[in-house]
């Protein structure tokens, strides 16, 4: 069952770069109709996460539409001003709120 998680609606920027993080966009917009747009910071650079859709599924999962159309399931946390998720490779990663 979907949750509403208010928190995580709007802009966000990436925190730092690492090897394990480079698929995954530098900025990203999470709306609160279950949208969200990510972009990377060179256009034309893929992106795992391009556009598509996301729903939150617990208090620590949320599901993620990919590039290729596939649904996969990160875990994340909202702290403050930063959002941390960490992918199936034990990847982790974060934005920060933009503006």
């Amino acid at each position: 069952m979907a949750e509403r998680h208010p928190q995580i609606v709007g802009n966000w920027d990436k925190v730092g770069r690492t090897a394990c993080d480079e698929m995954y966009p530098d900025s990203i917009r999470f709306q609160d109709n279950g949208l969200y747009f990510g972009l990377k910071d060179q256009p034309g650079t893929f992106t795992q996460w391009d556009v598509g859709t996301y729903e939150i599924t617990g208090s620590e999962r949320i599901n993620i539409s990919t590039a290729n159309d596939a649904i996969v399931t990160y875990r994340f946390a909202i702290s403050d001003d930063t959002l941390t998720f960490v992918d199936h490779y034990d990847c982790q990663f974060r934005y920060r709120r933009a503006g």
